[in-house]
């Protein structure tokens, strides 16, 4: 008898351990709110344009102010000798009008025009991967672009949705690759390496006499330092062959380097640095952003880089001040296009460890400096909000 129950509790054991091997955690963020949108742009500040929003600001990424709403699923299996595969399935969730809050309404009697939209929005986050303690982890699928990664790490707003500082440094940043591998090296003296490489699957090669080069594939490096109450890090990526989304001159969208043009530009090279230090009541943080664009021609051709400074400081046990300040430049064909400039102020109040009420201002200013450019654009956004994670 007490054999038999030694061996149903060695069995119960042992299933035990088996089940606790292999895990799947749901996850997820919903942020609401209220605000509102104004845009001026145009010659002479001419065109305004002022939007209220319930729920937050529409994106493929998730609805929100201070974060894009989001589903996730994450699993991980221990395969022992430290080995480990796992996944990670995240999408963004849009629970309202899919209507942009930075371009103009539509005003029409129709149902279209106020119903919502699709409830899922692009996947955020869809890979599988496979590490090992002593060599690294490797990661296939749709994942954060490295410089998204290591840049959001050092805003003190955590890239929030809502204008400002970070609408500056994210310019003409690619924040995630749908078709990407990236490898972690394991951390060593405080020090974690990250490699990525993607491409949008394009087909390439010989057909006839005709050569077909690879286009929009992407190559990346970052490095971070961690010790104690001190951060830094840097990232460095090459974009080949990448084709730019056109831009529209005078308008409440601020021209790339590249102006107007749709016209495949050869290389952007990106290089991206920040530190940031806990002193316990506050954290400052600071960050240098650049990016050049070398087009086929001249006129295609150019630069965006800049500054960032910000701190967090909790001034109480429950409330957060954050701040944040942006100051840069956009040139092309080697001219200033713009001086531009962000600020960000928010107040977070937590109600418990996953639930927080806050208040958010935000301001982008783009002023141009090209006489056959005659508008500056600015953007204000504020609103309150109630963020909640689970």
């Amino acid at each position: 008898m007490k054999k038999s129950l030694f061996a149903i509790a060695a069995v119960t054991a042992f299933a035990g351990a088996a089940q606790a091997q292999s895990s799947v955690t749901v996850y997820g963020l919903m942020d609401a709110g209220v605000g509102q949108s104004n845009v001026t742009y145009g010659t002479g500040g001419a065109n305004k344009i002022n939007q209220n929003f319930i729920g937050g600001l529409s994106s493929s990424n998730g609805t929100g102010m201070e974060a894009g709403s989001r589903l996730g699923f994450r699993g991980v299996e221990d395969l022992g000798g430290g080995t480990k595969a796992g996944f990670v399935i995240e999408v963004g969730l849009n629970y309202n009008n899919a209507q942009s809050s930075t371009a103009a309404p539509t005003t029409a009697d129709s149902t279209s025009t106020i119903g919502n939209a699709a409830l899922f929005g692009n996947a955020r986050q869809a890979f599988a991967s496979l590490g090992n303690t002593k060599f690294g982890e490797l990661r296939l699928g749709t994942q954060d672009s490295l410089a998204k990664n290591l840049l959001g790490s050092f805003d003190p707003g955590a890239e929030t949705l809502v204008t400002g500082a970070a609408s500056l440094y994210q310019q003409g940043v690619i924040t995630r690759y749908g078709q990407a591998a990236t490898y972690q090296a394991p951390r060593i003296a405080g020090v974690t390496f990250r490699a990525q490489y993607a491409n949008d699957g394009t087909t390439y090669g010989n057909v006839g006499t005709t050569n077909t080069a690879t286009v929009n594939n992407a190559t990346s490096i970052s490095a971070r330092f961690t010790h104690g109450n001190i951060q830094a890090g840097a990232v460095y990526e090459v974009r080949n062959q990448f084709t730019p989304t056109a831009g529209t001159a005078n308008s409440s969208v601020a021209l790339l380097p590249s102006m107007t043009s749709t016209a495949n530009v050869p290389s952007i090279t990106q290089l991206g640095l920040g530190a940031s230090y806990n002193f316990g009541i506050v954290t400052p943080s600071v960050m240098y952003y650049s990016q050049d664009w070398n087009g086929i021609t001249n006129a295609t051709s150019g630069r965006i880089n800049g500054f960032q400074v910000g701190a967090k400081a909790p001034i109480t046990k429950t409330v957060d001040l954050i701040a944040s300040y942006t100051t840069g430049k956009v040139t092309n064909a080697g001219l200033d296009l713009y001086n531009t400039n962000g600020m960000q102020v928010i107040a977070d109040y937590k109600l418990s460890k996953r639930t927080r009420l806050y208040g958010i201002y935000g301001q982008t200013n783009w002023d141009t400096q090209q006489v056959s450019r005659t508008a500056n654009v600015k953007v204000n956004q504020y609103g309150l909000g109630m963020l909640h994670t689970f």
